[in-house]
């Protein structure tokens, strides 16, 4: 076996890399003609968009609305007013008991699920739409309670709070 290699295998042939070099310019070419063309296009859709037709706009309120709704906020209430009122609704006395809630922002309130425990057995995640045993249906997920349907009757099913207990401090004495 003879060892000795010839120097000549590894030379590059000088056609080879001109072609190699040719193909690595038409390559950058067709890359910063698609990138060209690729900007023309979002100028273009962005300026059809900033040169729209002022009549498919938005149209603001006009004054005499504004002073109508100027004139009416003395008569609402500050903070607005509650569609439903949870506070009247009867608490359920059903074997159910709300062990957590995980409440989304009010966007999305079926992404909300509500932690209920059946007959004292482990609890299950439901949602607002939801089915439960006894013909009982999730209507709604508040922070502090669910809201369920039985029968025709609406009842809220609260998460119970436990009162926080505090030690006594010790007091320093005074040195």
């Amino acid at each position: 076996m003879n060892l000795n290699m010839n120097l000549s295998h590894f030379t590059l042939n000088p056609q080879f890399t001109n072609r190699l070099a040719l193909a690595a310019c038409i390559a950058a070419a067709v890359l910063i003609c698609m990138t060209f063309t690729y900007s023309v296009w979002q100028w273009h859709s962005d300026w059809i968009i900033s040169h729209q037709n002022d009549a498919l706009l938005p149209v603001v309120a006009n004054i005499n609305s504004s002073d109508d709704m100027t004139a009416s906020i003395p008569g609402e209430h500050i903070f607005g007013k509650s569609i439903n009122k949870l506070g009247q609704m009867p608490i359920s006395n059903l074997q159910m008991r709300v062990t957590g809630i995980v409440k989304v922002s009010e966007q999305s309130s079926l992404i909300s699920k509500a932690y209920i425990s059946l007959s004292g057995q482990q609890s299950k995640i439901y949602q607002i739409g939801d089915n439960l045993p006894y013909g009982v249906k999730v209507i709604d997920i508040t922070t502090d309670a669910v809201i369920l349907e039985n029968g025709s009757q609406l009842e809220k099913l609260p998460l119970p709070r436990e009162k926080l207990k505090f030690k006594p401090g010790k007091t320093k004495e005074p040195s």
